[in-house]
């Protein structure tokens, strides 16, 4: 038993040793064991300084965004400034001794963080921040800013290197610095780098000034592809310069490293969907698959197959959070948004302390570095207006398109970030004596050229982050993208004075309350919400039902999802029922809310399943069949008129508590009945023309119903306290196991 407690600790302490030594000996493990009972019997610890500046950066990040909020200045650019800090104070020297008290540790745990191996920084935080945003991205809105996202990660960003690795060349050639620079594969590679953009807090912010959700799918879209090819282009050019290069034709192997990490991708969430459509209510079960398969794709694609692993995350997550997303238990699905939202946090605050501590700690420079690094930034602008100005007859006509006012936004939001400065960190450890044998430089050329490297790509993130993150707010209200039209600041004013009169109402209520008697009345009544000074009318109606109808039309998604996490609604038919949705509220409100062709096809009875309900031949599986085919169209059906039910609940509240006139309701009334028609004339007809099968569908939908049922009276009994956690926990997994016979019976 000491011996296995000793290899034990072996393990756990010695754990980078143990990495390189060989497993198939017994050499490294006696080694290991070796070292342990050294440092047990003489006292020694291990070298715990990073997780110690991991807790701290989790604390200020913390502390920065609950303290600072109210700072004019985004949340990752805070943290840049605090690495700096810290950084410099530690380079400085003040946190050796306190007087009499030893924290060197503290020095000891920045320093490590500083140079931290940047091929453990991707492969640790990248799949976390570049799933995450796949994750999390609206799947509909990415499609439709799909064609402009890869027209500036591909084309452009090719455009964008090139154009940049003549500034860095001509910086050398004009004499202004960068000595031996007038390399192609170098000044390419460092445009492919600098090209890199990290949209978190552009986006960040336009979420919270209520931007235009497809402006922001088009940063954030950009910024995932573009990470994804820039790594792909950095490591072809990293080869040449190395001498790593294996000779193939370097357009050939950027199409087989994309192309193949998106298959991995697809592949994997594939995988994923699969699995998850098995799996019933279990939080943990299904979030570690997740977070399992990101990591797995992730190494997969990038150590395995050496393709790209950015854009297998990338297809992983647009997978799971679109199609996939229904494939997830509706009990977990919010909990996993929030995981990940959470674990982006935590990301988040521990690389931009680690931005921070780099371009404080490892970057040499002198006084006409800045004079450089204030050229590059300058010409990756106009580098960036260049390529905008290429591409833009096209984006403004592809997908949602693109106004002039937001490509000032797409080119001003283009902030660099976590992947171009891990990037740069793993050129600051190239040989130098690589870089001497494959660019024809000397040795300390070689040494200077990293560090400039390094200067340069730091100096890039830290400005944008500092000048152009803290100003785009700005640029936005100049530009009028937060304007709201006056039929929205007339529904908004309407919902403001239903407010302040049931507030009024909710006061003289209180009056009567004989415990709340003596309160300042004209005290409580000021917190009441304002008088809008909006005025509200009916001179512009076509504007207004255009607002009403996106109005119904996001209650009756929120109803399917809604039907989804109550179990009454299978997941496989949310696609079907959403798509249309939204594609109606891409037209602006401008067509009935009866225009629902997409559901045509829905509800189109296909000649096969007639002749096949008509044969003889192997009743059962014929049956079989018919019911599968025709149990989403029934499922969707029925949910399709519960939510036309809601729809005309909304429309009566609006009626009563705003300002809007009776012809638009009775307008928007009339197309939600003729939807509530359509779906039920299809059940009409279904259960008409095909008796057995309605039969077997409704003992299904009722089945459904009473497992609901118990599964909520569970809770209720658990929250009563009649039942403990444990004892709900077996009835939930009783539940479960039935609903699983259920569905394996379709």
């Amino acid at each position: 038993m000491p011996k296995l407690i000793t290899l034990l600790l072996a393990l756990v302490i010695n754990l980078n040793f143990s990495l390189f030594a060989n497993p198939t000996t017994d050499h490294g493990v006696e080694v290991a064991e070796e070292i342990a009972v050294e440092q047990v019997e003489h006292g020694h610890h291990p070298d715990t300084s990073m997780l110690f500046f991991i807790i701290v950066a989790v604390f200020i990040g913390v502390s920065t965004r609950h303290l600072l909020k109210k700072l004019p200045i985004p949340f990752t650019a805070l943290l840049l400034v605090i690495g700096i800090v810290l950084g410099s104070f530690s380079r400085l020297g003040y946190f050796e001794t306190w007087g009499s008290l030893d924290v060197s540790f503290i020095k000891d745990s920045l320093y490590n963080a500083a140079h931290i191996d940047p091929h453990l920084l991707l492969y640790i935080f990248l799949p976390i921040l570049i799933f995450e945003a796949a994750f999390a991205m609206d799947f509909h809105t990415f499609k439709k800013t799909a064609v402009n996202s890869v027209l500036l990660a591909v084309p452009g960003i090719l455009v964008a290197l090139v154009l940049t690795a003549l500034i860095v060349i001509g910086i050398d050639y004009f004499d202004i610095g960068l000595e031996g620079w007038a390399n192609w594969s170098l000044a390419l590679m460092f445009g492919a780098v600098i090209s890199a953009t990290d949209p978190v807090a552009v986006v960040a912010l336009l979420k919270d000034l209520g931007a235009s959700k497809k402006l922001g799918t088009t940063i954030e879209g950009e910024s995932l592809l573009n990470d994804g090819t820039a790594i792909v282009i950095f490591m072809v050019f990293l080869g040449a310069l190395t001498g790593e290069a294996d000779g193939m034709n370097g357009i050939l192997k950027f199409v087989i490293v994309s192309f193949g990490g998106i298959g991995i991708g697809l592949f994997m969430g594939w995988i994923c969907v699969k699995w998850l459509s098995r799996i019933y209510t279990d939080a943990m079960v299904e979030i570690t698959l997740v977070v399992g398969a990101a990591y797995l794709t992730f190494y997969t694609a990038e150590h395995f197959f050496h393709v790209s692993g950015v854009l297998a995350l990338v297809a992983l997550g647009l997978v799971l959070g679109g199609p996939g997303r229904s494939s997830i238990s509706p009990k977990v699905e919010h909990f996993m948004h929030e995981f990940w939202e959470l674990a982006g946090f935590i990301a988040n605050c521990i690389i931009f302390l680690i931005v921070g501590l780099v371009v404080s700690q490892r970057t040499q420079f002198t006084a006409s570095d800045f004079v450089i690094l204030l050229i590059v930034y300058i010409g990756i602008h106009i580098v960036r207006a260049i390529v905008l100005t290429m591409f833009f007859p096209i984006m403004k006509n592809a997908g949602y398109g693109l106004t002039k006012k937001e490509g000032v936004v797409v080119w001003y939001g283009a902030l660099r970030g976590a992947i171009g400065l891990a990037l740069a960190l793993i050129v600051a450890n190239i040989n130098p004596n690589d870089l001497v044998s494959t660019m024809g430089v000397t040795l300390d050329q070689a040494i200077e050229i990293k560090e400039e490297f390094l200067f340069l790509i730091a100096g890039t993130v830290t400005l944008t982050l500092l000048v152009n993150a803290t100003t785009i707010k700005m640029i936005i209200e100049k530009l009028g993208l937060l304007k709201l039209s006056e039929s929205k600041l007339e529904m908004r004013a309407s919902v403001n004075h239903y407010l302040r009169m049931a507030g009024e109402k909710k006061v003289n209520r209180s009056k009567q309350d004989r415990y709340l008697k003596k309160a300042d009345w004209d005290t409580v009544e000021s917190f009441l919400p304002p008088e809008s000074d909006v005025k509200i009318g009916d001179e512009h109606e076509e504007k207004t039902i255009a607002e009403l109808r996106k109005k119904l039309l996001e209650k009756e998604k929120s109803s399917y999802w809604h039907q989804f996490k109550e179990g009454m609604l299978p997941g496989k038919v949310i696609p079907s029922l959403t798509e249309g949705i939204n594609n109606l509220i891409d037209e602006n409100g401008k067509l009935p809310l009866s225009h629902r062709k997409d559901l045509e096809d829905l509800w189109t009875i296909p000649g096969w399943v007639k002749r096949l309900s008509q044969s003889g031949f192997l009743k059962k599986l014929r049956h079989r069949i018919a019911v599968n085919r025709l149990a989403e169209s029934y499922d969707a059906a029925i949910g399709f008129v519960l939510a036309q039910d809601e729809c005309i609940s909304l429309l009566g509240s609006i009626a009563r508590n705003e300002n809007v006139g009776m012809e638009m309701l009775e307008k928007l009334e009339e197309e939600i009945n003729a939807n509530k028609i359509a779906g039920q004339s299809f059940i009409r007809n279904l259960r008409s023309e095909y008796p057995n099968i309605y039969e077997t569908l409704s003992t299904q939908r009722a089945i459904r119903t009473l497992l609901d049922y118990e599964e909520k009276t569970v809770e209720r009994l658990q929250k009563k306290g009649r039942i403990d956690v444990g004892e709900a926990g077996h009835f939930i997994q009783d539940i479960s196991e039935r609903r699983k016979k259920l569905e394996s019976e379709l």
